[in-house]
């Protein structure tokens, strides 16, 4: 049975991808130190934007597969089972991230000289085959070009989801109780005696960990398993008036607990925008705003694959130098086209290349 489109999903998953491009964009500023009044949108009173819509991403993520692989996955083989679940899973992600992937290390071979192994040992592609060599950088250098850490922690997660969903449609209560356990042992680790602030195998930073990947990831399963019950005018306006507080006024609390928080909120305030925008169709003419929302929700993977790296050249030609305000929004605005147009160009890459290889004798359907 086909589910009911939830057309909040893609809002969220727009804002969520245009924040994210600026907050890198931002962050190169300071990268390739270019001074000047320029745009800056890292940080708010409690927290990091990036942070913030990463979370918003997870919570995204946990929400949109519940809602539509929910009560599918009742078995580990056939139609519906956890390997078609883990093959379109895969198919959503890898021959994107392998061609972009490939681009950039050839980029990077001939920009060192043609030198091959720039990412030290070849058994350290195993890291790039399974999609995460952004998220082990922080213990060595290895041949991560593409996806940050974002798209490990996402992978570890779709893994995770059938013994999730498992646990969400009989244990919730439970399993709710154990994640927020962990989550408070991650937030408090350093003022435990025997758990280190800092170890390889423990963190890689507060907001990244896994188990902080996995609240918000679960969040967003709460969320939708309370159904469109909690999107009204009565959860909006509170919702609101708590992130204003959180974005405008430091508190004395751990930024690892602020960032979910709000990030619920906003998922709720977005929610409310797409359902009441919905409501009133047959009042305006919303073909812009489809269109430009439907644009950046449909390329959103693509555009997270290219967008750091785009920004990052296109920063470097200003490295030293300054920038005016106005003059680093028309900067952002062009940099927004190019890595629009490179996700149109490797999605329509990535589409012709799995046609192809479905359509061989053999093929993984």
């Amino acid at each position: 049975m086909t589910r009911e489109r939830r057309n909040e999903f893609d809002l969220i998953r727009a804002v969520s991808t245009v924040w994210i491009v600026l907050f890198h964009y931002s962050y190169t500023f300071v990268q390739s130190n270019v001074g000047g009044d320029h745009i800056y949108v890292m940080l708010y009173a409690n927290g990091a934007w990036g942070a913030l819509f990463v979370s918003l991403f997870f919570m995204l993520s946990g929400a949109s597969l519940y809602y539509n692989w929910g009560s599918r996955i009742t078995s580990f083989t056939g139609r519906g089972g956890v390997l078609e679940f883990y093959k379109k899973r895969w198919l959503a992600i890898f021959p994107m991230f392998y061609i972009a992937w490939f681009v950039c290390y050839m980029i990077n071979v001939i920009s060192f000289g043609w030198l091959w192994n720039w990412g030290g040992e070849y058994r350290k592609l195993l890291l790039t085959f399974f999609g995460l060599d952004g998220y082990f950088m922080y213990r060595d250098l290895n041949y991560y070009t593409v996806g940050e850490w974002f798209l490990g922690a996402i992978i570890i997660l779709y893994i995770l989801y059938p013994l999730l969903q498992w646990c969400m449609n009989r244990i919730p209560a439970f399993t709710s109780a154990i994640i927020v356990l962990l989550f408070g042992l991650n937030v408090a680790r350093r003022q435990i005696p025997f758990m280190a602030g800092y170890n390889a195998w423990v963190v890689i930073s507060d907001n990244i960990n896994i188990i902080t990947c996995l609240l918000s990831f679960w969040i967003g399963m709460l969320l939708i398993r309370a159904d469109r019950r909690i999107i009204r005018r009565s959860t909006f306006i509170p919702a609101l008036i708590v992130a204003v507080i959180i974005l405008i006024f430091p508190l004395p609390v751990s930024i690892l607990i602020m960032t979910p928080i709000l990030a619920v909120c906003f998922y709720l305030i977005l929610s409310f925008v797409s359902v009441w925008i919905d409501s009133h169709r047959d009042r305006w003419n919303t073909k812009a705003y489809d269109r430009t929302v439907g644009f950046f929700s449909r390329y959103s993977f693509a555009i997270f694959l290219v967008h750091h790296v785009v920004v990052q050249k296109m920063m470097g030609i200003f490295a030293g130098g300054e920038m005016s305000f106005i003059a680093s929004i028309l900067y952002f605005l062009l940099c927004l086209a190019i890595i629009s147009l490179l996700a149109v160009i490797l999605s329509k890459l990535t589409d012709a290349l799995v046609k192809g290889i479905s359509g061989l004798p053999g093929a993984f359907r």
